[in-house]
């Protein structure tokens, strides 16, 4: 059981190491490689269930927005924006993808944290 546990809590650790490498390669303008990665840190629909905080569809709206699909990015944009009027603990990643989606089309670099609206 506790090795379980444990393997439980390296999967979990892993799936973080993902996604922060998927932002740091998209930041780099390695956008194919950061969609790999930020698709291996989606959480296990069992994990999911169990869970108010919404990491798939902000992970999934969020590789949406590396591959330019709007019709992807705003499906999973209203499903994250309804969690978060459900759980507030959502709200932070909601506010990250209000942002990305006033910078549609743009870079992520640009677009990450506050949409960088160039002339």
């Amino acid at each position: 059981m506790l090795l379980k546990r444990y393997a439980g809590k390296l999967e979990y650790e892993t799936r973080g190491i993902r996604w922060h490498l998927a932002q740091a390669l998209a930041l780099n303008g390695d956008t194919a490689e950061a969609v790999e990665s930020a698709l291996l840190s989606l959480e296990p629909p069992d994990v999911q269930r169990k869970s108010n905080f919404s990491w798939n569809t902000y992970a999934l709206a969020t590789v949406a927005f590396l591959k330019n699909d709007r019709a992807a990015f705003d499906v999973q944009y209203e499903a994250h924006k309804v969690a978060a009027e459900k759980y507030p603990e959502n709200k932070v990643n909601l506010d990250v993808l209000t942002e990305l989606a006033k910078c549609f089309g743009k870079p992520y670099k640009q677009s990450y944290g506050r949409c960088a609206v160039s002339p």
